[in-house]
């Protein structure tokens, strides 16, 4: 199973990275680092509401949901998901009412956080109900409308609204194929039982991800305040498409892995859960090692040819700790805090979101004014640490901990060296695009070792069943 779930969920998030990369490029080139930092700012504030809204449902039926129970758990999702839309639309309407937001503003923020909402929804549905076709499916389907949609918003109308209006649109579309998934299980009604239990459990759900989507966005909403639009497009885009190539990647694991081991636990089988989250914590130590030396490594080649010199030369300072958010979140949100689903937990969501919360804001709001990019990055760099911390020491002597420590400095070890035998011999090229050659053969290499020591994402398992059918391909050929 788990080689199957690999290749579906890894495939599709690759697939769809690509296409995202060039979502991001196209719309910063078309629209300009303004116009992307003003869509940067809609989308921070419809993650914030989302965040202490709706997103607890998400995470509380991937807890919750037992087969027996389906039917009824997904009719009182929707319904709850329903009622939480109107009284977002109501209180945008009230605010407009109020001339204390424009209507514009509220229409695209709205629209953006309905978007998410839904595609969350079906794609948690399928995802733990192990549909893993349906669930790749949408994610294709997203990030292809994404860029479709969103293009043609920015070239017929050139607004950020326009922008988010079709981004939401996407997401929404996105469901088709996993709606059609769960056909089978939408006979179901309301049930006040199953309402209960969700509310029960997502109750320390709601202030943890309301800590949780104001700390991941405050760097944005710190940057508009003390600098300017631009420098919220130019920071947004780089510190996005770096989240993207990590959290991409990570959704794939999580889905791959995670789902499996609580599927283990809940059945019982602590030791069998434990070693699947052993192999989960190695591929998240290769992404990050391996994912931190690319980016370092190909920096201004990249960002210059998808964003252009000017958004290169404005976050090269800063790159670093960018680098440095994205691994510690891939840890945080993708590892131990989907442990904590599994663990049923959500106290101690809680405390780690409110610490990465506080020390964000504490620290955004003493350094950004005075130190910009710079200020934002450390700070939720600081943020994501302690909130990693909090986990970490709680489960000291958890079996969640008992993880291949080992193995996962070898895989550090041999990122960094690749990143370094790179760094030494890159300058020895006349041409800039030979180096980059040299590093991506290096890098590689490095790469696939790793894979192929720890059985990386079942590496060696889908190289055994490459060759069978090739070898069978090549048998009824000569046949």
């Amino acid at each position: 199973m788990i080689k199957q779930h690999v290749a579906y969920y890894l495939g599709s998030k690759i697939i769809a990275a690509v296409l995202n990369l060039g979502t991001m490029a196209m719309f910063v080139r078309l629209g300009g680092a303004e116009t992307y930092g003003a869509y940067v700012v809609a989308l921070a504030w419809a993650y914030i509401i989302y965040s202490f809204t709706l997103q607890w449902l998400r995470f509380t039926f991937f807890a919750c949901y037992r087969e027996e129970t389906g039917p009824q758990l997904i009719a009182t999702y929707l319904c709850i998901l329903a009622g939480g839309f109107a009284l977002v639309v109501a209180g945008a309407g009230i605010l407009v009412a109020l001339d204390a937001v424009s209507s514009s503003t509220a229409l695209g923020v709205v629209a953006l956080m309905m978007g998410l909402s839904v595609y969350d929804a079906l794609h948690e549905m399928g995802r733990t109900r192990l549909q893993a076709r349906a669930v790749a499916a949408g994610a294709i389907a997203r990030a292809a409308l994404m860029l479709l949609l969103g293009v043609s918003a920015l070239e017929i109308f050139g607004t950020p609204t326009a922008l988010g209006l079709a981004v939401a649109l996407a997401h929404v579309l996105a469901t088709i194929p996993l709606f059609f998934n769960l056909r089978g299980l939408l006979g179901g009604k309301w049930s006040n039982d199953v309402a209960s239990s969700m509310i029960a459990y997502g109750r320390g759900l709601i202030p943890a991800y309301t800590l949780d989507g104001i700390g991941l966005q405050v760097d944005r909403l710190l940057l508009a305040r003390f600098a300017t639009l631009e420098a919220v497009g130019s920071y947004g885009a780089v510190a996005d498409l770096i989240r993207q190539l990590m959290v991409v990647i990570s959704e794939a694991i999580s889905g791959a892995y995670l789902t499996i081991a609580r599927a283990e636990l809940v059945a019982g089988r602590e030791d069998e859960a434990a070693k699947i989250l052993g192999q989960a914590f190695l591929a998240f130590t290769a992404l990050a090692a391996f994912g931190a030396a690319t980016v370092l490594r190909f920096d201004r080649l990249v960002l210059d040819a998808m964003f252009g010199a000017t958004i290169g030369e404005a976050v090269e300072p800063v790159l670093a700790l960018i680098v440095a958010c994205s691994v510690l979140l891939v840890f945080r949100a993708y590892y131990f805090a989907q442990v904590s689903y599994m663990l049923q937990d959500s106290r101690l969501m809680v405390w780690s979101n409110a610490v990465h919360f506080v020390l964000m804001l504490a620290l955004g709001l003493v350094l950004a004014p005075t130190m910009g990019m710079s200020g934002v990055a450390l700070a939720l760099m600081i943020g994501h640490f302690g909130g990693c911390l909090v986990y970490i020491f709680a489960w000291r002597n958890s079996f969640v901990m008992r993880l291949p420590y080992a193995k996962a400095a070898g895989i550090v070890a041999l990122a960094f060296t690749a990143w370094a035998l790179t760094g030494m011999y890159e300058q020895g090229f006349e041409s800039r695009w030979s180096a980059a050659a040299f590093n991506s053969i290096v890098l590689a290499a490095a790469g696939l070792t790793a894979a192929r020591l720890y059985n990386l994402l079942s590496f060696n398992d889908l190289i055994v069943e490459i060759w069978r059918i090739m070898r069978g391909k090549c048998e009824r050929t000569s046949s």
